[in-house]
């Protein structure tokens, strides 16, 4: 599996699973925008009083419950990453700033968006959603954290509910589907078919992701805090203002980010301000962020020889490599990786990249040997847990790689591509029980609950003398039936 741009053994085939799967969402999706359009009002009796925004129109778990629904609406209609060390990046940090904010409750739901465009948002119940974008966009991690640090202060400032109270939301269904469209649209899963269908105001309404200049003052005041508190250099959020502006100027089309968060002069003197009163510090760039930008140039280049010419020109080593090894020049790309893997053994980015290089040239056992000895010192780590599985299934060892990939669910349930590749792998190991079982958590994830249950049960009828297994999967198809009408419910 080659999780760089032409990766193919979780992307290739998903539809196989749920051929109907992007059609149901986006008829959904017009759904709730028709619903939007219409201009539907609550009884002014149902809306919860918003007062300064601070209050809750949600509770706790109403929020965890929505942004589990968010997230099945985007995965079923958005094209997400599936790389293991650009997703174990975002997520890391993500947690790292989140942990510093004023967040009550850090439980995030970070994804990553495969889109070139740059653009990041948040939802409620902790769904951070980042577009490849953002790593062109922001030259260094402390660029980067500022973008995060600023969608995470939108959350905990509450800032959302003012866009329910505009919208006169009155129940949990509705709330769920403008949000969702609201995120889905965010994340890039704009339909040609909407504008003509809903006309271009209504779209207009339904996508509108701006929050008042207000909101805006306190989000870049709130997000500084959370920036410096972090470790960060405050003065990198001034620095990302300025070249998502300097950007601007230079493109026909204004980013999304940029025409949803208006950049000012004056917002970007604030900040510069703001930042002078922190404490004076040396924040250097982080070497790992370097390596994922390149990684993420990868995702998008055309001509694999050509690229390995033009990064060894710009003095590109880490995206040389990658480019050699999609062009097929293997032995040269180990050799690449291997030099910068020596200089920085530790590093989860350039294990997981040497040992990917290593098992696309065919070196098995050398990659097996490198990933064990390393989750030694890194327990349960997840990108260097799926490379391994990979190495494994590719060494034909698919038993191993199925028990490994089971360890690695149950640690990540709300991973959709350990389930996909857990599918793939187990029907290598013609483990047809263990294929219908992926498949189903990986349909109830994209919210396909009919899907998901058809699946337990081809995976019970497999089943007549394992009473454990059985148990259990009868347990899993009654949970699944009850998700189904709660969310048929609510």
């Amino acid at each position: 599996m080659k999780f760089t741009a032409n990766s193919t053994f979780m992307a290739r085939g998903i539809c196989r699973f749920n051929t109907n799967a992007l059609n149901h969402c986006r008829h959904w999706l017009l759904l709730v925008l028709l619903v939007i359009a219409s201009g539907a009002k609550a009884d002014e009796q149902m809306l919860p009083v918003l007062g300064d925004g601070s209050s809750s129109i949600l509770a706790t778990h109403e929020e965890e419950a929505l942004g589990k629904l968010i997230l099945q609406q985007i995965r079923s209609v958005v094209s997400l990453e599936n790389d293991p060390l650009i997703k174990y990046f975002v997520r890391k940090y993500c947690y790292l700033v989140a942990e510093h904010s004023d967040l009550s409750i850090v439980k995030l739901r970070p994804i990553v968006i495969k889109s070139d465009k740059f653009n990041a948002f948040a939802a409620p119940g902790g769904v951070i959603g980042i577009n490849l974008g953002l790593f062109t966009m922001a030259r260094d991690i402390h660029e980067f954290a500022s973008v995060i640090a600023h969608e995470l202060a939108h959350l905990s400032q509450r800032h959302y509910a003012r866009r329910l109270e505009k919208q006169k939301l009155a129940n949990f269904r509705s709330i769920v589907g403008y949000l969702a469209s609201v995120a889905i649209i965010a994340a890039g899963a704009t339909d040609p078919g909407l504008a003509a269908m809903l006309g271009t105001n209504a779209l207009a309404d339904a996508a509108s992701l701006g929050f008042s200049r207000a909101q805006e003052r306190e989000a870049d005041r709130v997000g500084l805090n959370t920036l410096s508190r972090a470790g960060f250099d405050p003065h990198g959020a001034a620095r990302m203002f300025e070249q998502m502006q300097q950007s601007a100027r230079f493109r026909r089309e204004i980013p999304e980010y940029v025409s949803t968060h208006p950049i000012t002069q004056n917002r970007i003197s604030d900040m510069r301000a703001e930042a002078a009163k922190k404490p004076r510090g040396i924040y250097p760039d982080s070497i790992d962020y370097q390596f994922i930008r390149q990684r993420v140039e990868s995702r998008f280049i055309a001509n694999a020889k050509e690229a390995a010419n033009d990064a060894e020109a710009q003095n590109k080593p880490y995206l040389q490599a990658i480019a050699l090894s999609m062009s097929g020049q293997h032995e040269l790309a180990v050799e690449a990786m291997q030099s910068i893997y020596e200089r920085l053994p530790d590093s989860v980015i350039l294990i997981g990249s040497y040992a990917e290089v290593l098992v696309e040239a065919g070196r098995h056992t050398k990659a097996i040997e490198l990933l064990e000895s390393k989750l030694q010192l890194y327990p349960n780590n997840q990108p260097l847990s799926i490379f391994l599985a990979y190495a494994l299934m590719r060494a034909d060892r698919h038993e191993d790689a199925v028990s490994l990939l089971w360890a690695v669910a149950k640690r990540s349930p709300d991973d959709q591509d350990v389930w996909y590749q857990l599918a793939e792998t187990a029907g290598l190991a013609k483990n047809v029980v263990d294929v219908h079982r992926a498949r189903a958590e990986f349909f109830v994830l994209r919210g396909n609950y009919k899907g998901a249950i058809t699946q337990l049960r081809l995976a019970r009828e497999q089943v007549s003398d394992e009473k454990r297994l059985a148990q259990s999967l009868d347990q899993r198809l009654q949970d699944v039936r009850s998700e189904a009408e709660r969310a048929e419910e609510s």
